[in-house]
């Protein structure tokens, strides 16, 4: 199998006369994944088109002597004009010719197509071709040799250590102190952030505790608050970082006006069986420490398994053949920016004035997305020919149980209602064959195997 973009057009006849006994379709495939359709229908489909489009626009004219939808339909054609009835069925003729030239065919249209539509007359077939992208062809190449080892990763006593100080900070109390304030304190105070005029956090003068760990806070501010006493003020400009909670700030040259009202320091408990105890979990500190270590081979395993997953569908991604369509990665990136906005909205922030508020232009936000975009749908493609080739099938019970879930409290027609299952059926697939994938990729071990 060869990437689509290297195929030389062919024309393949797709004529199925036992559907469409009114309609010819011919197929020429193209490069840069893109079809023709190259459809015609008969004289007798055009007057039956024509003649639907007569009773349609006859209940929205008025005959003098006849009720709306009742005059004779040569009396309706005088009144209105044959380029009334000529758009009138072109707009509803041509949408539904296409759509039985898809489903003749067999194509996955991922675009709206490109017209070339001839003149609509009476008494004559209607010809026109449809350019569409198409789902492109993706070449699996010899997939079942793909291997991703299964990385196991080691809890150390170190990491133990790490859980047992964690408990004791959990189990901390603050004390008040009088002195100025150091790393590793919890400081109670008002923080206002400002963007110029603009205020961003702590508007309302509310006190928060805010603790001096540059691992939880930005390095920044814990740097500007220390060495600050009860009743003490400050006012210093930062820079937000690239991860910052909210993306329309990260970034961003900031003013932070801090007043400290109280400054604690943690301490902790010792390190002892009493600390089992009051953690709950067991008498001694060894029974402390084996829950620890317990817990956290729980969660390296889970971690490990993610990780694996990962690594697994980047492989098929970075494995696979295929020209991926511009219109399939715009779409992603439609998309991206949709959540994009629903996300702002969500916080009450219209996409425009975040637009405004980063600096960015539209065309910039898009093309930050674009490689992701693009990995995105790449992996899609190759899972749905993974799911292909592997002859994967979901149960249409569970599909209609994912549709029922989303659609859940909305009222849905049928063409929706098709459209959710269609989405739920296709998500499932993907997923099923991710854990084909997983069965792929794994080498076999030892442990594997069972002797008879």
């Amino acid at each position: 199998m060869t990437d689509t973009a290297s195929e030389s057009p062919t024309e393949t006849p797709a004529t199925s006369p036992a559907k469409s006994p009114g309609v010819t379709v011919t197929l020429e495939r193209k490069a840069a994944s893109q079809v023709a359709l190259q459809v015609e229908a008969t004289a007798d489909e055009v007057e039956a088109a024509v003649q639907a489009s007569l009773r349609r626009l006859a209940g929205r004219v008025r005959i003098p002597g006849f009720r709306p939808g009742k005059a004779p339909s040569a009396m309706v054609e005088r009144a209105i004009g044959w380029e009334t009835i000529r758009h009138e069925t072109v707009d509803h003729l041509v949408p539904d010719l296409y759509r039985r030239a898809v489903d003749e065919t067999g194509v996955e249209p991922v675009g709206d197509p490109e017209l070339d539509l001839g003149e609509l007359e009476r008494d004559q077939p209607l010809k026109f071709t449809a350019t569409v992208t198409v789902k492109p062809e993706v070449d699996l190449r010899d997939y079942l040799s793909l291997r991703v080892p299964m990385e196991t990763t080691e809890v150390t006593e170190e990491s133990v250590d790490k859980a047992i100080q964690e408990a004791r900070r959990r189990h901390s109390e603050l004390v008040d102190v009088d002195r100025a304030a150091q790393a590793g304190d919890v400081i109670r105070c008002t923080l206002v952030m400002r963007r110029g005029d603009e205020i961003l956090t702590g508007g309302d003068g509310e006190e928060r505790d805010l603790e001096l760990d540059r691992e939880q806070v930005i390095p920044a501010i814990v740097d500007g608050v220390i060495g600050l006493t009860a009743g003490e003020s400050r006012s210093f400009e930062t820079t937000l970082p690239q991860d910052y909670r909210q993306e329309e700030l990260r970034g961003a040259t900031v003013t932070i006006d801090v007043t400290v009202h109280a400054v604690r320091e943690r301490v902790l408990p010792p390190e002892d069986d009493a600390l089992a105890v009051l953690d709950s979990h067991g008498p001694t500190l060894e029974d402390l420490r084996e829950h620890y270590r317990t817990a956290l081979a729980v969660e390296a395993a889970e971690q490990d398994r993610e990780h694996h997953e990962g690594a697994a569908l980047e492989a098929l991604r970075d494995h696979v053949r295929v020209d991926v369509p511009e219109t399939m990665i715009e779409r992603e990136v439609d998309r991206q920016i949709a959540d994009l906005e629903y996300r702002l909205a969500s916080l009450g922030l219209p996409l425009d004035r975040y637009i405004e508020m980063s600096g960015q232009s539209m065309a910039s936000i898009r093309s930050e997305r674009r490689d992701a975009a693009a990995s995105r749908v790449r992996l899609e493609l190759a899972l749905d020919a993974l799911a292909a080739a592997e002859g994967i099938e979901v149960d249409e019970g569970q599909v209609e149980r994912e549709a029922r879930t989303v659609a859940e409290g909305r009222r849905i027609d049928a063409a929706q209602r098709r459209r959710l299952e269609d989405l739920a059926r296709r998500d499932l697939r993907r997923r099923a064959a991710g854990q084909r994938l997983l069965e792929i990729v794994t080498p076999a071990t030892d442990s594997d195997f069972v002797a008879t």
